[in-house]
């Protein structure tokens, strides 16, 4: 728990607020098939990523999505130079994961993007 407040302020009661942290220490994995979904390619070495990149199959909105095609050959791209790429679903859960040129979820990526798209 971390302690949040002013200082001393002799107009009022000091207000100490008590707040909780949390550290996310495991990944979470979703079944979520149908989108939409959002892509991340990290860094080489790195825990950062650009920022993300929604996509479905028929994009609602083709200014700020791509379709899963163009989404699985920016995956396949980006695991073959062994670069991590994490995708979510709406909910933030993890639905595709690959590190290090490894698909470490779902078990069947085949099976993931025929049904995303």
């Amino acid at each position: 728990m971390t302690e949040l407040g002013a200082g001393p302020n002799p107009r009022s009661a000091e207000k100490v607020v008590t707040v909780a942290v949390h550290k996310l220490t495991e990944l979470q994995y979703g079944e979520d098939r149908k989108g939409p979904f959002k892509m991340y390619i990290y860094e080489p070495h790195s825990e950062y990523h650009r920022g993300g990149v929604w996509f479905r199959k028929k994009p609602l909105y083709p200014d700020e999505e791509i379709t899963t095609a163009q989404a699985h050959n920016r995956a396949f791209a980006a695991v073959a130079k062994g670069l991590e790429v994490r995708i979510c679903d709406g909910g933030d859960m993890l639905v595709f994961h690959a590190k290090d040129g490894k698909i470490l979820y779902p078990e069947n990526p085949k099976e993931f993007w025929e049904a995303c798209g």
